[in-house]
């Protein structure tokens, strides 16, 4: 009766191998190894490449919106990058009456440094986000506002629980009212905030682009404008809705209307 040697099994299976590899040239191993090859060097390009090009999308709207706030800020510092976000805080002018403060950019960038997540790009598009947070200066609004285009059904399924709690707010205005899902804790006070021309005006100008605007004194920062960073961005109607949205917040914060 044979003895089963497992050593013996492997030390064939090799000798086996490298006399059958004697039937093979130089372009049989180029095609054997070209797919794995191929992989790994994909692999590494998009480790590289990937992360490049987030770091370039942040500096490069590090550099627009150091120019768009340069009446708020000195600077803005870099802090928390990583291979697919990152976040800016403001030095600010001391010189600068600024109707805001805990001022924040918010970078959700695409993981480009993932093959899997490039190729879904390909065929979705690439899904790149920036925010722009902070509160008001001189107080908090004692209401609940969600304002997020119709279209952008993800956002509305994500926030639904929230959405579910708040009451809708009409505008009578046909662009608004059709474009935008707009919730408010009640509709008077929604009503009250938002009939406001220059801020409905500023709203309207980056509908294609802006995905949420949020005002909750729950969160901190309460104040939130959520935008894709994509051809229909505009960073400078992005700061002056922002700028409008604080100093709406700071007028009617104190009033009985918004209280009640």
């Amino acid at each position: 009766m044979a003895i089963y040697d497992p050593f013996m099994e492997k030390f064939l299976f090799i000798g086996q191998f490298f006399l059958q590899s004697e039937q093979y040239g130089l372009l049989d191993y180029m095609v054997i190894f070209l797919g794995p090859g191929l992989v790994l060097f994909f692999t590494f390009y998009l480790l590289w490449s990937g992360r490049r090009k987030n770091h370039k999308i942040i500096n490069v709207s590090k550099d627009a919106l150091l120019e768009i706030f340069s009446n708020e800020f000195d600077d803005l510092v870099t802090d928390q990058i990583t291979s697919n976000g990152g976040l800016l805080f403001p030095k600010y002018k001391k010189s600068s009456k600024i109707p805001f403060k805990d001022f924040r950019v918010v970078f959700a960038l695409e993981e480009r440094h993932l093959m899997l997540s490039v190729i879904i790009s390909w065929f979705s598009g690439a899904n790149d986000y920036i925010a722009l947070e902070g509160n008001a200066k001189k107080g908090k609004l004692p209401t609940k506002i969600q304002i997020i285009p119709n279209h952008e059904e993800g956002q509305i399924k994500k926030h639904q629980d929230l959405l579910f709690q708040l009451k809708d707010v009409i505008l009578d205005s046909e662009l608004l009212d059709q474009f935008f899902l707009m919730k408010a804790t009640s509709e008077r006070m929604g009503d009250f905030f938002l009939k406001d021309k220059p801020l409905l005006k500023q709203i309207y100008a980056i509908r294609d682009s802006v995905v949420r605007i949020s005002i909750d004194s729950s969160e901190d920062p309460s104040i939130r404008i959520y935008s894709r960073i994509n051809k229909n961005l505009d960073l400078t109607k992005l700061h002056r809705l922002f700028i409008t949205l604080t100093e709406r917040v700071n007028l009617v914060s104190d009033k009985k209307v918004m209280k009640k």
